[in-house]
């Protein structure tokens, strides 16, 4: 069987969601832990969606779109529009993950903190 450009071009556009045969599948629901007085979740689902959440004080937000991995990295591409200047879901806008071992690395600019799956 002869396959054509054109399939190859289609997968191409594919969401990635492992980072190699050596990691385990990515999908799954993370907690946030080693941030200080913020909390977030994120649901990876197989399919490269995800839902997010985050609260600090006051603010919260939330956030849905795509998940992809690149270069031991997951990246989330929001297709969520902050509500207004206080909706903490743009967090999530083009976010990049450092897959590290039982952790999904992030600095949110005071310090690492990981996404823990439980």
């Amino acid at each position: 069987m002869e396959l054509k450009p054109v399939f190859f071009a289609a997968l191409m556009w594919l969401p990635i969601t492992q980072a190699s045969a050596e990691t385990p599948p990515l999908d799954g629901h993370y907690y946030l832990t080693g941030a200080m007085e913020m909390g977030a979740e994120l649901l990876l689902r197989k399919d490269g969606t995800f839902d997010a959440g985050v609260a600090y004080g006051s603010a919260d937000g939330f956030a849905k779109g795509t998940w992809k991995v690149e270069n031991q990295t997951v990246v989330l591409e929001s297709k969520t529009k902050p509500a207004s200047n206080s909706d903490l879901g743009g967090l999530f806008q083009d976010l990049q993950l450092a897959i590290e071992p039982n952790c999904l690395a992030v600095d949110f600019g005071n310090g690492k903190a990981c996404f823990r799956r439980q």
